[in-house]
């Protein structure tokens, strides 16, 4: 790819610079020259460590289908994402480590200058397991199918190299061999559909272990005999949380914030994302799309049809500025994932970058190369 001279106001280190960065596919220099005009914000480009699904496709339905969900969030400012499981036999979830590392192998070869006008991918970062170690009587909106912990296998899935997060209930660890595993394959455990006590929560997360979708699915904040919920505004040092303002409303989303210094937004997306109202599937179970709810049949919430566009917007409406948004949909879930390339806009970084205008998110720069985002319905 030649490289290219983008002139804007680049989001660096927690400030903004007017000038003009030279890139390829990566940043090689970023240089202020004072002056400002009409020109775009950048920010380093959202990353989406929770996804199962998109444009109608579930991330477990195959190589297709994950291509399509890579598609439609790149197209709604997704630069990089973790191919999200849900709970489901130990065969289904096979099969679908053996997609996402097909895939992944596939979109390396194919790495070259996209072709314009083509639909980009968003980058595979790889896997996030959701269970099945989770507590059967704390699904939420995950499948029927939770397991006994199997050490064994859940190491010849790391053995892969593809997991970079794990969801599971800590009150099936009580020994805390999973945190052990998981250090070392270098995996991110977090907690989640648990109904552990805050004291079984605080001990994992001494250890290391984050939290999955925060409130959601777990032992709540209680003054007395609290749970997951409660250990993690008070010993976490990062958490994800779904900002589509149903799952969390914006006092509950505040209190994280104050309390969690790597909290980081997500969106839970399912099949349902980028779509219209309708029915779509998460893992086994059918699921509902209406406005901007996607509930089981009982009405129980069931993940979500967020979009990073749709995210900022909720954010932007409680207030939070583009630097903050930045932190949550970039900078921590970059940090988390260790992921140095991701998260900034600095020499050496990839040149990835959600532009903004007028306010709005434009469109998402992947590797240097500019795409115009979907508008919001």
């Amino acid at each position: 790819m030649t490289r290219q001279e983008t002139r804007g106001r680049w989001l660096c280190d927690g400030r903004w610079i007017n000038g003009v960065c030279t890139h390829d596919a990566r940043v090689h220099e970023l240089r202020e020259d004072g002056t400002a005009g009409d020109e775009p914000l950048f920010l380093p480009a959202p990353l989406d460590l929770h996804v199962h699904g998109g444009g109608g496709a579930d991330v477990m339905q195959g190589d297709a289908a994950l291509r399509t969900v890579l598609q439609t969030h790149a197209a709604h400012g997704t630069a990089g994402m973790l191919a999200t499981s849900v709970t489901a036999p130990f065969e289904a979830i096979e099969d679908f480590l053996s997609s996402v590392a097909r895939v992944g192998r596939e979109l390396d070869a194919e790495h070259v200058a996209q072709e314009p006008g083509s639909r980009a991918c968003a980058h595979l970062l790889g896997v996030h397991l959701e269970g099945p170690f989770i507590n059967p009587d704390k699904l939420g909106a995950q499948p029927d199918y939770p397991a006994a912990l199997d050490l064994p296998r859940l190491e010849s899935w790391f053995k892969t190299g593809l997991v970079k997060v794990i969801t599971y209930a800590p009150e099936l660890d009580e020994d805390l061999q999973v945190l052990a595993l998981c250090k070392r394959y270098d995996v991110r455990a977090q907690l989640g559909h648990t109904l552990c006590s805050w004291a079984t929560a605080a001990a994992a997360m001494a250890q290391g272990a984050g939290v999955t979708h925060l409130y959601n699915a777990m032992s709540p904040v209680l003054h007395r005999d609290g749970g997951a919920a409660v250990a993690a505004l008070a010993f976490a040092s990062h958490a994800e949380i779904i900002t589509d303002g149903i799952h969390v409303d914006r006092a509950a989303f505040e209190a994280a914030r104050r309390a969690i210094e790597g909290l980081y937004s997500i969106t839970d997306a399912t099949a349902a994302a980028g779509m219209p109202d309708g029915q779509y599937q998460l893992g086994s179970l059918s699921i509902d799309k209406i406005g901007h709810r996607v509930v089981l049949p009982d009405g129980t919430l069931a993940g979500s049809c967020l979009t990073q566009q749709r995210s900022m917007q909720v954010l932007r409406g409680w207030g939070l500025n583009w630097e903050q948004i930045a932190g949550l949909s970039s900078s921590v879930p970059a940090q988390w994932l260790q992921r140095s390339d991701y998260g900034c806009i600095a020499p050496g970084a990839r040149a990835c970058w959600l532009e903004i205008d007028k306010d709005e998110p434009r469109a998402l720069w992947l590797d240097g190369q500019r795409q115009t985002l979907k508008p919001l319905p």
